[in-house]
């Protein structure tokens, strides 16, 4: 099983060269101020998330990184980087688009420890950072039939997951974790986690391998349907189900020692060598063409789900 791919070696050297005083900075407008408010500090002022990075701190970084950029390059117009809190170890980050009025990103982070991924003793105590959630989308986009809607989404992404998780990744390691966990919601999602995670429960990581391997001819918009909807079948008929469970990027040789244990090893080997299989009637009957952009599929796509266009616009 391979190991947790490291961040890109751009952002390593971002990272490493970024001072504390750029992570805490003070807004702009209110450096010379704080004496004329009677503050003995910007701490008293303005709250830290994990105790050192402020919004302006963020946004000093998401530059550095040229994630504002890029973000901006995707067409949401002029971005604006809020930072809230439910308390400064549970911060959420916004990346406020003015044009649309409306977040292309909204992240929600907090402190866990690893007993509650279900990681066992000696390690339950050991800090991470765990994604309460994570969007990334376009409000002003329309799906179509290059890139169809997958479950749960409700606009376009904007192709930088990548790189966002890439920037989360270091900021974990910024705050003392010694690994980041997650809980995808979907099995698209966590197709698209799993370049840097790893399911903790060994049985979760084999059935997830299984999966993709039953569509690997399918685009995976398809195969993320099929699943969402229960046409894979096993061995026996029976349907096979996503069921969303843990998954864990870390930083550190102990943690990494979880995905070489034989035991977790068999179990990942074991299921992942499931013969599992597309029902095509089933996802035929079941599939929603309500979800889907207007105009045919292609010619590929459409000769799979038996597509009729009369029916489909009868049903409209």
């Amino acid at each position: 099983m391979p190991r947790t791919q490291p961040p890109a070696s751009r952002f390593r050297r971002i990272y490493q060269r970024l001072s504390t005083a750029e992570l805490s900075a003070a807004e702009q407008d209110e450096a010379l101020s704080l004496e004329d408010l009677g503050l003995e500090s910007r701490r008293e002022r303005e709250a830290l998330a994990f105790g050192i990075y402020s919004r302006q701190g963020l946004e000093n970084v998401l530059r550095e990184y040229g994630l504002i950029r890029r973000l901006q390059e995707r067409g949401v117009g002029p971005l604006e980087v809020r930072l809230t809190f439910e308390d400064t170890f549970r911060p959420r980050i916004l990346f406020w688009s003015h044009r649309y009025e409306a977040p292309v990103g909204d992240i929600s982070l907090r402190k866990a420890s690893a007993a509650e991924v279900g990681i066992p003793s000696p390690l339950e105590a050991v800090p991470l950072l765990f994604i309460d959630s994570l969007v990334l989308q376009h409000p002003g986009r329309s799906f179509d039939w290059n890139r169809p809607p997958m479950p749960g989404q409700l606009h376009p992404g904007l192709a930088l997951s990548a790189e966002i998780l890439e920037w989360m990744l270091l900021m974990a390691r910024r705050v003392g974790a010694e690994g980041m966990a997650l809980v995808p919601s979907t099995f698209a999602a966590a197709w698209v986690y799993a370049r840097h995670f790893h399911f903790v429960d060994g049985a979760a990581q084999g059935r997830f391998v299984a999966l993709r391997r039953a569509g690997r001819q399918w685009p995976r918009w398809l195969l993320s349907w099929a699943v969402e909807l229960e046409c894979i079948r096993g061995p026996g008929g029976e349907p096979v189900r996503f069921a969303p469970s843990p998954m864990l990027a870390s930083f550190t040789r102990r943690f990494e020692r979880l995905f070489e244990d034989k035991a977790w090893r068999s179990a990942a080997k074991e299921h992942s060598l499931a013969p599992l299989t597309l029902d095509f009637e089933a996802l035929q009957d079941r599939f929603p063409w309500e979800r889907m952009p207007p105009g045919s599929p292609p010619d590929a796509v459409a000769e799979v789900l038996s597509y009729d266009p009369l029916a489909r616009g009868a049903g409209t």
